[in-house]
């Protein structure tokens, strides 16, 4: 039986999302043609929106709406990035924008960041270049920079973004940190698994 070419190609789309295969975007695409006509025009119209009035700020990376950007400053740039109380000599480096917002509403940092456009990956075809390594070297080559602060994940391409950024630093003199992991407040040791338990002992301190 022929199926709906239109249908088939809304579930090929939603692939695009991480860790959406075919089957779950089946299922979703099934779902937006059972749900309220309004719903799904809606969902139409914010998809629509991130294209055309959403970007990236020049300097750090995060995404902010238009209309914000062009009220922040007269480049476009972020709120972060144009704060005159920051700390210049200080970088977090993240893996997405959703990083900095957590880190900026958890923390006492009052660096700037820089957030790649993910983690490197070979097998999906993102190398330093598809990441925006470029973009980082050009923050550091200003000469300003004393501290670089990792902040990617533990998973092996995070690791593996993390140790690429951490020798492209050496020629420019820059003290590199990468943020802790490891048991977890109020976490008991019996219900964590045997790698979070090793990276925390491995990464102990002194008191």
């Amino acid at each position: 039986m022929k199926q709906s070419k239109i249908l088939n190609e809304l579930v090929e789309a939603l692939t695009i999302l991480p860790g959406i295969g075919k089957k779950s975007a089946q299922r979703m695409a099934y779902k937006l043609m059972r749900s309220n006509n309004d719903k799904t025009l809606n969902l139409s119209e914010k998809l629509a929106n991130i294209t055309t009035q959403v970007q990236s700020c020049s300097i750090c990376g995060i995404y902010l709406d238009l209309s914000d950007a062009a009220m922040q400053s007269e480049t476009g740039d972020c709120k972060l990035c144009i704060e005159e109380n920051r700390d210049v000599t200080k970088i977090c480096v993240t893996e997405s924008p959703a990083d900095v917002y957590t880190i900026d509403a958890s923390t006492n940092y009052k660096g700037y960041y820089f957030v790649l456009d993910g983690n490197l990956s070979p097998l999906d075809g993102r190398g330093p270049v598809e990441i925006g390594i470029k973009r980082l070297e050009d923050r550091l080559e200003k000469g300003n920079i004393e501290e670089l602060i990792l902040a990617t994940s533990t998973t092996i391409e995070g690791e593996a973004t993390s140790h690429y950024v951490q020798q492209l630093t050496h020629k420019y003199n820059i003290k590199v940190s990468r943020i802790a992991f490891g048991i977890p407040l109020n976490g008991e040791l019996g219900f964590l698994d045997s790698d979070t338990i090793s990276h925390a002992f491995n990464e102990r301190k002194l008191l």
